[in-house]
């Protein structure tokens, strides 16, 4: 996903990487949004402003300058609106289409004639003024910058109809492929739908107001995620969630009501103005997260081993997989040399840390799933920390020793969130000192 920067053409990707992207906003007056596209912006990061493409010769509806770099938009912005009118304007929300599009800081400067053959390529794959069809909607291509375009119309045809819109945004994406093939620029991923949902503005802005990491969107798929992953079975997914603290909500079928047929996940803390908790559904927060596909992965061959099939497992899911072999064979070990055997003969590679002063000693340890290599074609490694606090060879050291002393005592390890997607910077604050989730073990809050 990209996040808009000060310019309304400019992606910002969380991992510095960008591609050809277009973006697609609505708004209800072309005057008011041509003034922006001309002007300074933000930051004073638009340069030289003008005309690549339109509906007629650019160089004819480029807004003529009237005192210095003052330019006059009433002619531009009149052409643009004059469909409107054919087709009940005032009763048209939102009739002005923008789209930027942007292409990567490291791919080479298209020309003028390039970012024309773009926009009249984008406008064509959408539908809203295919190639020789003088009658389509009426549309502007402005560049006011070296590495991006703002495509503008209005959603009226000269033929007095209303543009079909329907899966435009799909279409769009495959315009930005094209691009992106012609030009020999980077490549993205198709629009394929497959594609975590991303948390809407309201959901960030209410997560950045109570103070939280995250949106409970994204908290909930990684949960749900992770839960997914270290599961053999549906019980066991949704047992998963439950020891996580998430609340699940299944959805039966209503012509046989004793079959679960889906389900939705939700946060005690997150809550409506109502008071009632807000439920996500699978599918919702990813599309393989639906509990079709997922009894579908755990009805595989394979499926019924988490350690299968893990070289196509994201980084995510691989620690999760490994946090849930590490603290159960941690629970059923009694010692060091146990633990190590029982997670080798779960398949998991194992790797001990020597002390630098003896030799002899371990101070700690590392596992990997096999299949999951690096680069270089070397197991990844995680070490226990990494996993989780409670997994380092110290402090499983601690529980073996005090494991020993209550003879007996099982469940030692019940506690330490095993699915969870991510590492320990994604797991929530500690909670302060008195504070217990209701059920966890004594022991997990020292």
């Amino acid at each position: 996903m990209r996040r808009r920067s000060k310019c309304a053409g400019a992606f910002r990707d969380p991992d510095q990487v960008s591609r050809v992207i277009g973006k697609v906003t609505r708004s209800s007056n072309a005057r008011r949004l041509l003034y922006y596209l001309y002007g300074p912006g933000k930051a004073n990061e638009h340069t030289d402003p003008h005309l690549v493409a339109g509906f007629g010769d650019p160089a004819e509806l480029e807004p003529e300058r009237v005192r210095g770099s003052y330019r006059d938009f009433r002619r531009l912005a009149g052409l643009l609106g004059q469909p409107l009118a054919a087709v009940n304007g005032d009763n048209y929300p939102k009739p002005v289409w923008h789209c930027s599009v942007r292409a990567a800081p490291d791919d080479r400067l298209l020309s003028d004639a390039e970012w024309a053959r773009v926009a009249a390529h984008i406008m064509h794959r959408t539908g809203l003024a295919p190639e020789g069809d003088d009658l389509g909607v009426r549309w502007i291509a402005v560049r006011h910058a070296p590495d991006h375009i703002h495509l503008v119309a209005t959603l009226a045809r000269q033929d007095r109809h209303r543009p079909s819109l329907w899966n435009s945004y799909r279409k769009l994406r495959d315009a930005c492929r094209d691009t992106e093939e012609w030009f020999g620029l980077r490549s993205t991923a198709p629009a394929d739908r497959t594609a975590a949902r991303r948390p809407t503005r309201a959901e960030t802005e209410q997560a950045a107001r109570h103070g939280q990491n995250e949106p409970p969107r994204a908290t909930l798929r990684r949960e749900v995620c992770g839960a997914a992953a270290g599961a053999r079975s549906e019980d066991d997914f949704f047992a998963r969630l439950a020891g996580a603290g998430v609340l699940v909500r299944r959805r039966y079928s209503t012509q046989n009501p004793g079959q679960v047929t889906g389900y939705a996940v939700g946060l005690p803390s997150h809550v409506g103005r109502d008071g009632q908790v807000v439920w996500f559904g699978g599918g919702k927060l990813a599309a393989d997260l639906t509990l079709p596909k997922l009894r579908a992965r755990w009805a595989s061959p394979r499926g019924g081993d988490p350690l299968a099939g893990a070289a196509g497992l994201a980084t995510p899911a691989v620690r999760a997989v490994l946090r849930s072999a590490v603290a159960t064979a941690a629970e059923q070990a009694v010692g060091e040399q146990e633990f190590f055997a029982r997670l080798r003969s779960a398949g998991v590679l194992v790797r001990e840390r020597f002390s630098e002063l003896n030799p002899g000693e371990v101070t700690g340890y590392a596992v990997a799933l096999p299949g999951c290599t690096g680069p270089d074609g070397t197991p990844r490694w995680h070490g226990g920390g990494r996993l989780h606090d409670s997994l380092t060879l110290p402090r499983l050291r601690q529980r073996w020793t005090a494991g020993q002393q209550e003879a007996g005592r099982s469940g030692a390890f019940r506690g330490v969130p095993v699915h969870r997607c991510g590492t320990r910077r994604d797991l929530p604050a500690r909670r302060p000192a008195g504070s217990r989730r209701s059920g966890a073990p004594a022991a997990l809050h020292r």
